[in-house]
């Protein structure tokens, strides 16, 4: 693990970057990273209630393709199992303006892990995109769905929400500081009871 930490640092120290995520702050959306681009996020998520971090994952994404993307997420919280988590999506349907697109994918794909895929569309109306769809989580089939919107060239705002009572709704933001960084907070909400979530993405892409 020390040796994968010590060579995403050497790749971050020379990415171009541009401001790209490939979901909101919970939902998967039809967005990818595009063909031979990748990205590396730092995630970090905790409890508002308590000011503390819980969760800290490293996210990593390659477009093999403009409409395939695949990676690998490392967890490195305490004593996370697993820790090592694969995540593919294809867009295997999308309208040559790109306003709307149809995309599968699934994540946390592990041994003895469920995995979740999903299937999720998109629709751009101009002043905002929507995106809907449905996910299996921990054996259920539970719907989706979300709308972001860009304020200006380097803040986007998005908010999104899954059916179910473990599941939340959620808030965030996402702001380009330069070319070569970017990152995305937001505050999760349980559907059911439980803290409210906080979530931060430094997050990095490159070619």
């Amino acid at each position: 693990m020390k040796v994968v930490c010590s060579l995403i640092m050497f790749l971050l120290a020379s990415l171009p970057s541009y401001a790209c995520y490939s979901g909101l702050t919970v939902i998967p959306t039809t967005d990818t990273v595009g063909h031979r681009h990748y990205g590396i996020e730092f995630q970090i998520d905790g409890s508002v209630q308590e000011s503390e971090a819980d969760t800290n994952i490293i996210n990593t994404e390659y477009g093999f393709t403009d409409r395939f993307e695949a990676g690998i997420d490392f967890d490195l919280s305490v004593a996370a199992d697993p820790s090592l988590l694969l995540n593919a999506k294809f867009v295997f349907a999308q309208r040559a303006d790109g306003k709307q697109a149809l995309a599968i994918g699934t994540t946390n794909i592990a041994n003895d892990f469920k995995s979740s895929p999903y299937v999720v569309g998109m629709n751009d109306f101009g002043f905002a995109r929507l995106h809907a769809g449905i996910m299996r989580i921990e054996g259920n089939n539970r719907w989706f769905a979300g709308a972001d919107r860009a304020m200006n060239d380097r803040l986007t705002f998005m908010a999104d929400y899954t059916y179910g009572d473990e599941n939340f709704s959620s808030v965030g933001l996402n702001y380009q500081y330069t070319d070569a960084f970017g990152v995305l907070a937001g505050a999760q909400f349980p559907n059911g009871s439980g803290d409210t979530l906080f979530t931060c993405h430094l997050v990095f892409t490159g070619h």
